[in-house]
């Protein structure tokens, strides 16, 4: 590759480039608001647009060459010609992140930063469709080439296919890690496949024909900012904030070509690479994205047969062991790896072994690798093995044929768990085990009978580990099972290869004593395999988080951000599992688990048994621990009082029950059906629900959970009834809560649940049209299962129609933006729940070194904003939940109280927090005779008078106006944590409990915590 020029003239960051359709100009536009179009030829700047609305995000030329479209803070169309803006579409609610022409230039298709998608006509200005189903930034759109069809990339990780003439969306496909966003997606130039990259250093190819993933492509060391196709489709060029572009061949997708250290790249995922339509050139940004760099590739050393590639291609397939504890998959999945028998006891862990009798290589050259993994099946532990059943290829469905109670009832639940995973060609084999040791109560023909109805293609087969009878056709039976030919290739380096087959190799190792490995320990012993074995600390972590995608190992976290890699990662799910044992089993029945305690090793585990390292063990409760915030299975709560303590809470493990006596009435209303992958469902949504902001969680108990969406306005729903892999749930409401409320909490209850891998059926409410009373629900589904589609009023008698069940859609008239902004907090509550786990690691780690006292606080602010109320109520839940002692007049001054002691409680706090707002200002200027107020105001006057250490046990919070219009003068020289900005709540308040525990913002790891909370705009 040669660099021909370099354009300069930008003064600011550069996001979006274009060349004209003639190849003659190229288009720059920028955050310092101007557009410039430069002659590639001579690099000369032809002309500067100026006048943009604000920064210019995106940039795209018509079809014609004549115009030139940029996004920012609108859309606005400019004349090549003349430099004059000759239009402006303005309809979207945020900033504009990207923009494009259709093929015949007729319309324009824009995404913003609110997920919003429109197409507009690009003559007239008017708005054509409104696409809805993003719920986050839309970073790139493109149409296809005949322009039917648009894919969207959004940060909400997933990727959208949308008919450009109707919006309706063809096609969605996410990607499983919670925090994955995509940054850049595009058509091939036939249109027969998309591709697209991210936050997971790769880039997938979808085909468009089959609907299924075709390539992966490994190589880069950071996350995707964009890619590109040359026009005659022969090379992709993808750029990525590791600081290199690499250009690979789209024959064998083999990386020909990378760009790198010359560059300077930005890292902005906004920033764009073009290349040339007619040339071999490829348009880049450099030096921090001020500049473009215009590179020329030889096609004639790329393309040749000669040339020698780093390529390697690879497929892996994941078998899953699944059935009832005791069945006997352990002892199955040991024989088909080793080829004898073990004994061994149930286990509710996961282990695997790769199969290499079921291996080998593609016509295309790929390596089949296969992996067989083996599940727990006892009831207590799907509560985490559920977890890991995405992307199963085969699943190996085992029974005990001897049961003569209910032998197929497991094998019933796995079906519906697996029938709705996401891979369209999973295969599924019954199997029955330990025949040797009783006489099967199902006959061949039943069971066969069994299959045809559940759509097991690959039918029944008997087994023995022990006796190895079945064995032998059950790897044959499995060889020709598995859907090699339609599995995804992944394009793989030499160095990366080299890295996975090193740790896999570790993982044979049977001793467990160590179970870590240290990022420093896995270089030393991979460079003593080979003394002239160059690579980058980049390139081996970055095949180990690869590994991490397939399952093979996991990376964790100390408290001081260092990660190490975790080779068993079954130890991790066992440990999971017997948080849910000892959860369950604890003597209220309340399925807590004391976070301290936990965290500090005091309970008895035996997965940590014969762990040695006292490191290890901590760094596992912690990882554990934040599985289950993360996937949203358990939620933290604080006891309250003075020995205030946090649990984590398991709704699915609460044995109380409500009382039978309320003094609140509620009235049912619609119902759900859910059938799939239904384990953790209702936990995730009692946690979920509590995440927002519009509802509050006010009691939970077996079965069931209640909100509150104002004093005495109710919400809630109950699990009706479980059977295995199927669940109904009810919502429920009292009488005060009005209809705005049941239908946003319906719509988010909707909404959380459509982001499972379930099916779900609604029952809606049958109120009869002629008195209004609403039916009993019992009553309703009794009709339904007579399959009669009407009813008798139980009070009036007259007849009413039943309403046709429906599978779940979103919900007509709901309030879109608020369903979308309740989602995005959500997201951010559960990732600062998570990210509270290192604070208290960290709060270990000190404590073990020197003793370090709980902090206390008290919370100064000024009533009558009920606004600011509510906000104040959630910040003190959130410090309390922090481990952070504290004071609250709601909490420990309430009418009949003393007085006195509340008084004294004041001055003996560690720190008060003033929440500035124009009320609290008030305060402090009006005269008054409450002994409490002036208790406070005496405390904060007289510490922040002083100039010591003691001034900085006052923070001021900032929550409304400007600080002069919050604060009394006395605070100007304070410095305060500003709260003012709703959507950074929760990197300000992590500021805050680190403030209060006197952990320096510069501890390791922290930076990334804070910038995982960081809204993304």
């Amino acid at each position: 590759m040669k660099l021909l020029r370099t354009l300069r003239g930008h003064t600011e960051t550069i996001f979006g480039i274009a060349f004209s359709p003639d190849g003659k100009k190229i288009a720059s536009g920028s955050y310092d608001k101007t557009t410039k179009i430069w002659d590639v030829e001579t690099g000369e700047n032809l002309t500067i647009l100026k006048g943009s609305i604000g920064s210019v995000s995106s940039i795209c030329f018509s079809p014609d060459g004549g115009k030139i479209a940029t996004s920012g803070n609108a859309i606005e169309l400019w004349s090549v010609a003349t430099g004059k803006k000759v239009a402006t579409f303005n309809g979207h609610k945020s900033t504009i992140y990207s923009v494009i022409f259709s093929p015949d230039g007729k319309k324009i298709a824009s995404g913003s930063k609110d997920g919003g998608i429109i197409i507009w006509d690009s003559e007239t200005g008017k708005k054509l469709k409104d696409f809805v189903g993003h719920k986050a930034s839309v970073f790139s759109l493109a149409f296809s080439p005949d322009g039917n069809n648009i894919v969207s990339g959004s940060d909400d990780n997933t990727i959208k296919i949308w008919n450009a003439a109707t919006g309706k969306n063809l096609k969605t496909w996410d990607e499983e890690k919670q925090l994955f966003w995509l940054s850049s997606a595009t058509f091939s130039p036939d249109g027969k496949k998309i591709a697209y990259g991210g936050s997971n250093y790769n880039i997938k190819l979808f085909d468009v024909q089959t609907e299924k993933l075709s390539i992966i492509l490994e190589g880069h060391t950071a996350y995707i900012t964009s890619i590109a196709f040359t026009n005659d489709g022969k090379f992709l060029a993808s750029k990525s904030a590791d600081q290199t572009i690499r250009i690979w061949n789209t024959d064998k997708w083999q990386t020909v070509a990378i760009i790198a250290d010359e560059i300077e790249m930005g890292i902005d995922v906004l920033s764009k690479i073009a290349f040339h339509p007619t040339k071999p050139i490829l348009a880049v940004l450099g030096e921090k994205d001020m500049v473009i760099k215009l590179w020329e590739l030889d096609y004639n050393i790329l393309l040749g047969k000669d040339f020698i590639s780093d390529s390697v291609p690879y497929t892996t397939a994941k078998i899953a062991l699944v059935g009832d504890s005791g069945v006997g998959k352990t002892g199955l999945g040991w024989r088909l790896a080793h080829g004898a028998f073990k004994e061994h006891s149930s286990t509710h862990g996961q282990q695997f072994w790769v199969i290499d009798q079921l291996g080998k290589k593609r016509a295309d050259g790929a390596e089949c690798e296969a992996v067989l993994w083996d599940l727990a099946g006892q009831s207590d532990y799907r509560l985490v093995h559920a977890l890991f059943l995405r992307d199963v290829d085969l699943a190996l469905l085992l029974f005990d044929p001897g049961n003569r109670e209910k032998p197929l009832s497991g094998v019933e639940y796995w079906v519906k768990q697996l029938c709705h995973q996401q891979k369209a060609n999973l295969q599924t084999m019954l199997i029955g085990a330990r025949v040797d040791r009783s006489k099967p109560t199902l006959t061949r023909e039943e069971l066969d009978e069994f299959c045809e109805y559940h759509n097991i293609p690959g039918g029944y087969l008997a087994t023995s580990a022990m006796k190895g009878d079945g064995i032998p056709a059950l790897m044959e039976k499995l060889k020709a099972m598995i859907p090699w030919d339609d599995m995804p290739a992944t394009i793989t380096t030499s160095t990366f290869k080299r890295v996975k087959e090193f740790v896999l190799k570790l993982k044979e190792q049977t001793e467990q004593k160590s179970v870590l490995k240290s990022p420093q320990d896995l270089r030393r012993e991979l460079q003593q395999t080979d003394a002239g074995w160059e690579f980058s600390d980049a390139e081996m972590m970055t095949a180990v988080k690869h590994l991490e995608t397939h399952g093979y190992v996991t990376i964790v976290s100390d408290s001081n951000g260092r990660q190490s890699i975790l080779l068993f990662p079954d130890v991790l799910v066992n440990l999971a599992s017997s948080f849910v044992l000892e959860a369950r089993g604890n003597p209220q029945g309340l399925g807590v688990l004391e976070e301290k305690k936990l965290l500090a090793g005091q309970y008895n585990f035996p997965d940590l048994e014969k762990i040695e390292s006292e490191d290890e063990r901590e760094i596992l409760l912690d990882a554990a621990t934040a599985l289950f915030l993360q996937r949203n299975i358990c939620f933290r709560e604080s006891t309250g009082g003075a020995s205030s303590r946090s649990l984590l809470v398991f709704p699915s493990l609460i044995n109380e029950k409500r009382p039978k006596t309320s003094d609140i009435e509620t009235q049912d209303d619609a119902s759900y059906q859910i059938t799939g992958s239904v384990e953790n469902v209702y936990a995730s949504l009692v946690v979920l629900l509590g995440y927002t902001e519009h509802f509050t969680r006010k009691h939970q108990w077996q079965n069931q959970a209640q909100y509150e969406l104002e004093k005495n306005k109710i919400c809630g729903f109950r699990q009706i009834s479980e059977h295995e892999g199927e669940i109904e749930l009810t919502l429920y409401y009292n009488e005060a809560t009005p209809s705005g409320g049941r239908l946003l909490f319906q719509g988010l209850f909707e909404t959380f649940l459509l982001h499972r891998e379930v099916k779900v059926t609604r029952y809606e409410a049958v109120i009869c049209p002629n008195c209004k009373e609403r039916q009993q629900r019992s009553s309703v589904m009794a009709q339904i299962e007579k399959e009669r589609n009407f009813m008798f009023c139980s009070s009036c008698g007259h007849k009413i129609t039943i309403p046709a069940t429906t599978e779940l859609t979103p919900i007509v008239g709901i309030d879109k933006e608020t369903i979308r902004r309740e989602e995005t907090h959500v997201a951010r509550r559960t990732q600062f729940e998570t990210n509270l786990v290192r604070i208290k690691s960290i709060l270990r780690e000190l404590g073990q070194a020197e003793e370090v006292a709980e902090p206390s606080c008290f919370i100064s602010y000024a009533w009558g904003v009920r606004q600011h109320e509510k906000w104040v109520l959630q910040l003190a839940k959130d410090l309390r939940n922090a481990g952070i002692g504290v004071l609250l007049d709601r909490w420990h001054n309430p009418p009949g109280s003393s007085i006195t002691r509340f008084i004294a409680q004041i001055d003996a706090v560690d720190f008060a927090l003033a929440v500035g707002t124009h009320k609290y200002l008030e305060k402090y200027k009006t005269e008054t005779s409450d002994p409490v107020v002036d208790a406070e105001i005496r405390l904060i006057e007289t510490r922040l008078r002083k100039r010591s250490a003691i001034r900085e046990t006052v923070i001021p919070l900032l929550l409304e106006g400007p600080q002069t219009s919050a604060f009394p003068p006395l605070f100007e020289d304070s410095v305060y944590i500003n709260f003012a900005n709703e959507k950074r709540y929760f990197v300000e308040l992590f500021r805050l409990i680190l403030r209060l525990y006197n952990i320096p913002f510069s501890h390791p790891g922290l930076d990334e915590l804070m910038e995982s909370m960081e809204p993304r705009e």
